[in-house]
């Protein structure tokens, strides 16, 4: 949960591609649910999964809130965790969307061109994005999230997302001496605001996790373009 309080550099004067957007909401999987995320747009998330709601939220977001950390707008987890059952500390997972509002103009629009990038300006993004996840890891602990370690990085990733632009980063991560979990982390530009979508599983539950994961990210829409 790191990852929801970085930033990501703005890049300008790219030429926009008029395909985005141009997808209509995925047919719903049998068994899935659909959630809409206020001024963002949807996601769908397998019958594996909740959405964060009740006293756990309460308890969490009252955490976020102490440490002076910004509450994701929808966070999802393994199934029964709200009610703390048992089996449901037995795996882990979490989709969480959030968005960091700017002004008009900061950020690049969701459709713009990512071939116009070139190679410097995306090592340079590389380099910022890792420094900010190692940073993070290193307050993890003073704000009192226990000791965070980045285990493993993997090169930074410029994508279209069903239409939409991003970058994408992932990577490895340890939270004091428990499994290891996944990272993946999708910024999405949209001209006064950047929504950010993290999807993060252990890497010993990839072949439970990782199929309901890829189509998670299909379902991704943003319908407040701006």
């Amino acid at each position: 949960m790191l990852c929801s309080f970085l930033l990501v550099l703005p890049v300008h004067g790219l030429v926009s591609d008029s395909s985005a957007q141009t997808l209509p909401l995925p047919a719903l999987k049998k068994g899935w649910f659909r959630v809409y995320i206020e001024d963002v747009g949807s996601v769908d998330l397998p019958p594996t999964m909740e959405v964060q709601k009740g006293t756990f939220k309460e308890f969490n977001d009252k955490e976020y809130n102490s440490r002076g950390l910004k509450v994701a707008q929808l966070v999802a987890q393994q199934k029964g965790l709200n009610e703390a059952t048992k089996d449901s500390f037995k795996r882990y997972a979490r989709v969480m969307v959030d968005t960091d509002i700017g002004n008009y103009g900061d950020y690049e629009t969701l459709d713009f061109n990512i071939s116009a990038l070139k190679k410097t300006d995306i090592a340079e993004l590389e380099i910022d994005f890792k420094s900010q996840i190692e940073q993070s890891t290193i307050e993890s602990a003073g704000l009192g999230f226990g000791q965070m370690k980045l285990v493993e990085w993997h090169p930074l990733k410029l994508e279209s997302i069903n239409g939409m632009s991003c970058i994408h980063v992932s990577y490895t991560r340890q939270l004091n001496f428990n499994p290891l979990v996944i990272v993946h982390q999708y910024d999405f530009q949209n001209n006064d605001r950047l929504h950010r979508l993290t999807l993060s599983f252990r890497s010993s539950e990839s072949d439970y996790w990782q199929a309901d994961f890829a189509d998670i990210l299909k379902s991704f829409r943003i319908t407040t373009s701006r």
